[in-house]
């Protein structure tokens, strides 16, 4: 195990270093997302303060040896501490282009799909564990994760998933989802916790109705399904396909959340694009109603302890602001963007998992708005960031 720690708990107001990126060949997609990255205080400041050359796996065969770190740290670099207001990524393009050639020609990307491949590639070159532990799904890890309360389960699954998958990019990015199967024959449940990246949220609205709610969003996310027809569950205690529900629900959420908004919808074999305007709320985005219920005190399975007990006895955390960036500073800020381009935000939040004296900030401090300013030409038309707080 690599022991290269970098705890992230909070960043204070401060106005970051702004610098704008030649587009070079359609490369705003590029552009747009490094920008946002560089606007995530503690992922900027893990490179720019040089704490990522004692990361790197150089023994991880499915990383660059580190070379993608240097890249972003390089690029970081001359965006925070460099004097031009504009720099032309040529190098950076350059570099990570000999491991994903298909962003070297001129055509247009999305920029989701960078971003997949960036923080991948980040993940595998700073990931501290060296030798990673299979673990195999068993009949009696399975059957445990049914009698376990949901909490505890979720918090094992989560270390599970830490055994080979232990970098930056999971302690600030990676979140939790828990998946309840139920056979409507037999009342069979299978649950299984599902770490991912991305909160994608699907957009829904009926015909004529242009405007829905991010909260609208989430509704449709966690609504339980029906399985049925071709989508029914082979459920292993009836020994046949049957009729199920489908239960999602978040178990754990990142320090950086990103969502990702569905603005294409399938038809046959044809796709369309919503044009549908999504509202979200510019401070108070409550996400506790969406999450699996704190523990009560004390309360743990036979032989199984919290690991984050005070996590058990704070209320439901909720976001305290959320501040909205836009390619022309001057611009308004409207409380709600076309689908297409709410696509492209990232919301961003720093998860205060500990007690104020642990952290030893007063509440002014805890109570502070992130406020940054950054003026940037991105393909991104908002950004997003907010603070996530556990009053």
């Amino acid at each position: 195990m690599i022991q290269s720690d970098y705890p992230v708990t909070y960043w204070a107001d401060i106005q970051i270093r702004t610098a704008g990126m030649k587009n070079l060949e359609n490369m705003c997609y590029m552009n747009s997302t490094i920008q946002c990255l560089s606007a995530t205080v503690p992922f900027a400041r893990f490179f720019t303060d040089g704490r990522w050359k004692t990361a790197v796996n150089v023994m991880n065969p499915m990383g660059t040896k580190g070379n993608l770190a240097q890249a972003v740290a390089y690029i970081l670099r001359d965006m925070w501490q460099g004097e031009l207001q504009c720099l032309s990524p040529v190098t950076f393009r350059r570099s990570l282009c000999q491991y994903a050639p298909r962003f070297s020609g001129t055509e247009q990307h999305d920029s989701q799909e960078f971003l997949n491949f960036l923080l991948d590639g980040l993940h595998e070159d700073l990931n501290r564990v060296l030798d990673k532990t299979q673990v195999e799904s068993t009949p009696e890890r399975e059957a445990e994760l049914e009698r376990l309360p949901t909490q505890i389960a979720s918090e094992q699954e989560w270390q599970i998933w830490r055994m080979r998958n232990d970098s930056l990019v999971v302690d600030l990015f990676h979140c939790q989802c828990r998946n309840r199967l139920e056979c409507l024959t037999c009342h069979k449940t299978s649950t299984t916790y599902n770490t991912f990246v991305y909160l994608t949220l699907p957009i829904t609205s009926s015909r004529g109705l242009s405007k829905i709610s991010l909260y609208h969003c989430l509704d449709v996310f966690v609504k339980e399904e029906v399985m049925e027809k071709s989508d029914t569950w082979n459920c292993p205690r009836c020994k046949m396909l049957c009729k199920a529900t489908k239960n999602l629900s978040l178990s754990r959420l990142p320090l950086v959340l990103m969502i990702h908004l569905k603005w294409f919808s399938s038809k046959g074999h044809f796709t369309d694009k919503i044009e549908s305007f999504v509202d979200y709320p510019l401070k108070g985005l409550e996400l506790a109603s969406y999450m699996l219920p704190p523990l009560l005190p004390g309360v743990h399975a036979r032989g199984h302890k919290p690991a984050h007990p005070l996590r058990s006895l704070l209320p439901f955390p909720r976001y305290l602001s959320l501040a909205v960036f836009h390619p022309h500073p001057a611009a308004p800020a409207p409380s709600a963007r076309p689908a297409r381009f709410v696509l492209r935000a990232l919301a961003v939040s720093t998860f205060l998992q500990s007690s104020e004296s642990e952290n030893g900030m007063g509440a002014p401090g805890r109570k502070r708005a992130l406020r940054l300013r950054d003026e940037t030409q991105s393909a991104f038309d908002t950004f997003a960031v907010c603070k996530y707080h556990s009053s």
